[in-house]
């Protein structure tokens, strides 16, 4: 059994926080294959599974300083309701929600002034702790901050 929140990285640096839903892989530990985002990234962890984990992530985005920014949520496709709310409820501090292997039907409408991307391919249901996702959705920061970049040299 793993623990509702894993950390790890500089805590002045840009977050990712993992939604994670999955109920077969609680981790104790931030997974192998993202750790080298730690270099340049603060990961958060939430296995959602775990009663803590959503009410821990409210908490972290409700405290101005808590976490580095900007803060990009990555989760699984087939976004549950509370995780659409938490999104909802702070648009300010968060940059982009990336649906990792989002359902057919699901869409890159902003929810409420907060970006949403894909990553992956729809249909598909691969476990967020792999090495392949993590690739993926960094990618996707990267053109993320590109597109930042760009707008602050403008």
């Amino acid at each position: 059994m793993g623990t509702a929140v894993v950390w790890e990285g500089d805590t002045a640096a840009p977050t990712v926080l993992v939604l994670d839903p999955a109920r077969d892989e609680m981790h104790r530990e931030l997974p192998p294959d993202w750790r080298q985002l730690t270099g340049e990234r603060q990961i958060v962890w939430c296995q959602l599974p775990a009663a803590a984990a959503l009410p821990e992530a409210r908490r972290l985005l409700a405290e101005p300083d808590a976490l580095g920014r900007p803060i990009d949520v990555v989760t699984c496709g087939g976004v549950p309701d509370e995780v659409r709310r938490l999104v909802a409820d702070h648009p300010g501090p968060l940059r982009s929600l990336l649906l990792v292997d989002p359902d057919e039907d699901e869409q890159q409408q902003p929810i409420d002034g907060v970006t949403v991307r894909t990553v992956g391919s729809p249909g598909r249901s691969r476990p967020l702790g792999r090495a392949d996702v993590r690739e993926e959705v960094e990618a996707a920061i990267a053109a993320l901050d590109a597109t930042l970049s760009e707008r602050s040299d403008e």
